[in-house]
């Protein structure tokens, strides 16, 4: 884990971790990651220094959410723990459904809001944790893997799955409200801009949708992981071998 000067790309500090595929959190001082080893580490932001570390069970693969004094993580052990921000405590550890051929396994980087914590699971299926006691509150099946981190907007839980769907899912029940079939497998994440919701397939294409309906408004032939990035004037759009800035139609 490595810090460098923005301005210069000096480095700043370095810390010795596991093999890592968890993007840092930056929050309060401190750089929250996590490592195939199963650790979740907390480091002051200015030095690097160790402040502490938790070790789950299983890999750490995704990134980590942070909502209050609660940080969240999702391990391959099938479980998703809550730890104490500031000394690494563990509050709770919820843990995936039992099913036919053991339990999924989270890849999925949590997401919190209305007092519940929402991942995506190896399984199929999309959970919904209450967030001060781990219990399971929702389970909803969407045929494939979700890898993908849950984006919520309007009481709404927007989630593609490796079946090549994408869900509207509702924030308080888990029914769905309205599914989108893309042309190919979705592994990353969604982006909600205004009331349109993007998100790519594995397949080289990205979508434009009415977040409210589900309908498609727009479509694009590349990306597969990364949503589109919000800039002051346009879109930015990562594709296989581009950089794409895009604008509304009719903006110069």
């Amino acid at each position: 884990m490595v810090a460098l000067e923005a301005k210069t790309g000096k480095l700043r500090w370095r810390h010795r971790i596991g093999p890592s595929e968890t993007s840092p959190l930056v929050a309060d001082g401190r750089v929250f990651v996590g490592d195939w080893n199963g650790f979740v580490y907390a480091l002051a932001a200015k030095s690097g220094r160790e402040l502490w570390r938790f070790r789950t069970g299983g890999e750490v693969k995704g990134a980590l959410a942070l909502s209050g004094r609660r940080l969240y993580a999702g391990s391959y052990d099938h479980h998703l723990y809550a730890l104490a921000a500031r000394t690494g405590r563990l509050i709770w550890r919820g843990s995936s459904q039992d099913r036919f051929g053991g339990r999924g396994t989270f890849y999925s980087t949590p997401a919190a809001a209305y007092g519940r914590v929402y991942i995506g699971s190896t399984d199929g299926k999309v959970y919904s944790f209450g967030a001060s006691t781990g219990e399971v509150r929702w389970s909803q099946s969407t045929g494939g893997y979700v890898y993908a981190s849950p984006a919520v907007w309007n009481q709404r839980i927007l989630v593609g799955s490796y079946s090549g769907r994408f869900y509207s899912l509702d924030a308080a029940t888990g029914d769905i409200q309205w599914q989108f079939s893309a042309n190919g497998p979705i592994s990353g994440s969604a982006t909600v801009l205004g009331r349109v919701v993007y998100f790519a397939t594995l397949k080289g294409r990205t979508y434009g949708l009415d977040a409210r309906t589900g309908r498609q408004l727009w479509s694009f032939p590349d990306g597969k992981y990364s949503p589109v990035v919000a800039g002051p004037e346009q879109v930015y759009l990562t594709g296989y071998t581009k950089l794409y800035g895009l604008r509304p139609a009719g903006v110069r």
